[in-house]
């Protein structure tokens, strides 16, 4: 017999998850998600819980400290017991999961817990399952589960695939401004009749807009990339409506210290990631180049524009003539620029350089620095580049080779989306499969995306892909170049 689904109000039930490894963790993160409480028993915890955790093991719950914006909030996270379990550890719980590899156990405690008007599930064992794990898209408060009764998770999860890729991205939006709208009207309505006519047509008139959230950083650059995209985009889906949504990221909140003391990896990418995960965006924009490698499980980077000018930029000002110089100052935070403009120019002394593009040219023109280097794609994407008072030298891609992605703009979204096709159907495939190998090689040397490492790939008369690499880890700028033939391209992964 099928299972009726029930929607179940999880926020303060007590979730006890016996088992210590991946089955749990991902067990603990649904029922966290949807705000149960949750207590992992095991004598071995993997570190994905550790980490979920806040990296603590104890008898109380572990918290952690997060600032967003000026707010500090503390966010209850999992609590772990590294012990066996007990019987006494099932007393005022309201559910429990059985993930461990020990059957007896597993089913000894199914029956203690039904003995006791507990629901239990034991992973993998239907007989002993109370409820089941259903396949489930969640869009705020819109949650869509499928499920096989227990029979074929694989299906279930195969069901939900086909399903999402034909799902509107914007239904938890319509839901929560629906709700909005239906107290107002519940409180001024009395005539039931009335109400259901009005609820009607607000609905009906939700569902003819589709909207599409762009989640992108909030500087100038990122806006005029971003812009760019939506150009693209309304080229092929002139009825849907596209959204700019402005995320604040880690690099943006530290705009003094150096990357590399903050995290590194990923800083001006992390939270718009989280914001696809959550449902809060549809779509991400980002420069290729800060892009974590591999994106995070389940996301995935949809399409690429054309590529700009991967090079890079030496600027100074038209009065300063830094070849006389016996030392002159260049301010960059690339460990990449800072040690193939040292082979360029044995004299330059390297000092940090933070802030958007403006900022930082207007440091130059403070005297903060005799010289700074820029991208030459967000140069000329903002439109400059010829102001009298500065000299812009661009370098030649040999000398100074570019950043993994540099000058690509790419588009991230949550696999087998709409929006995810929806980026796919504009993407440039030449750029695409330049972009595929510089992050194929820069995963093969184990690189993150702010080490001394360049990766430049370009198509060698449309048949053979060329790809130079720089590798200064060692100390020593090390320069190495290969092809590709067109066929086997699709190989770097």
């Amino acid at each position: 017999m099928a299972y009726f689904p029930f929607m179940i109000q999880l926020d303060d039930k007590q979730c006890l998850i016996v088992g210590g490894g991946a089955v749990a963790a991902r067990k603990a993160v649904q029922m966290h998600e949807f705000g149960a409480c949750v207590t992992v028993v095991a004598p071995e915890i993997c570190e994905e819980l550790r980490t979920m955790a806040g990296g603590k093991s104890s008898d109380k719950a572990a918290m952690v400290e997060k600032t967003e914006g000026d707010c500090l909030e503390k966010l209850e996270k999992i609590r772990l017991l590294q012990r066996n379990v007990a019987e006494s550890d099932i007393s005022g719980m309201d559910v429990v999961i059985m993930a461990t590899d020990d059957a007896e156990l597993n089913s000894r405690y199914a029956m203690l817990c039904r003995n006791n008007h507990i629901l239990a599930n034991v992973v993998d064992v239907k007989k002993d399952c109370d409820f089941y794990f259903p396949a489930i898209i969640k869009q705020g408060e819109v949650v869509v589960s499928v499920s096989t009764g227990g029979s074929s998770p694989m299906l279930a999860s195969k069901i939900k695939k086909e399903i999402r890729q034909n799902l509107r991205t914007d239904y938890g939006q319509i839901a929560e401004e629906l709700g909005a709208i239906r107290e107002e009207i519940l409180m001024k309505e009395p005539d039931e009749q009335a109400r259901k006519q009005k609820f009607a047509a607000i609905v009906e008139a939700k569902m003819q807009e589709q909207r599409i959230r762009i989640g992108t950083r909030g500087s100038r650059l990122a806006q005029v990339q971003t812009d760019m995209v939506i150009e693209q985009l309304k080229k092929n889906y002139s009825d849907v409506r596209f959204e700019k949504v402005i995320v604040t990221t880690k690099g943006d909140k530290q705009k003094d210290a150096a990357i590399s003391s903050f995290g590194g990896k990923a800083v001006f990418v992390e939270e718009i990631e989280e914001a696809l995960l959550s449902g809060t965006i549809d779509l991400a924009v980002h420069s290729a180049k800060d892009m974590p490698n591999p994106c995070k499980k389940g996301l995935g980077i949809a399409g690429v524009l054309p590529r700009a000018c991967a090079q890079d930029v030496l600027i100074y000002r038209v009065d300063t003539d830094i070849r006389s110089k016996d030392t002159f100052t260049v301010g960059t935070g690339s460990l990449r620029r800072r040690c193939q403009i040292k082979e360029l120019y044995p004299q330059a002394e390297c000092m940090e350089l933070r802030g958007n593009v403006t900022t930082r040219i207007q440091k130059l023109r403070d005297g903060l620095y005799d010289a700074i280097i820029l991208a030459a794609a967000g140069i000329e994407r903002l439109g400059i580049g010829k102001e009298p008072d500065l000299v812009y030298e661009y370098l030649d891609v040999d000398a100074m080779l570019p950043a993994a992605g540099q000058g690509i703009i790419a588009m991230e979204a949550c696999e087998g989306t709409l929006p995810y096709h929806m980026a796919e159907t504009i993407s440039d495939v030449e750029t695409e499969g330049c972009l595929r190998a510089e992050r194929a090689v820069v995963r093969e040397m184990e690189a993150g995306c702010h080490e001394p490492i360049g990766v430049y790939a370009t198509w060698k008369d449309e048949k053979k892909l060329c790809v130079r690499v720089m590798n200064a880890r060692s100390g020593k700028v090390e320069r190495e170049m290969w092809e590709r033939e067109k066929e086997d391209a699709n190989d770097l992964e």
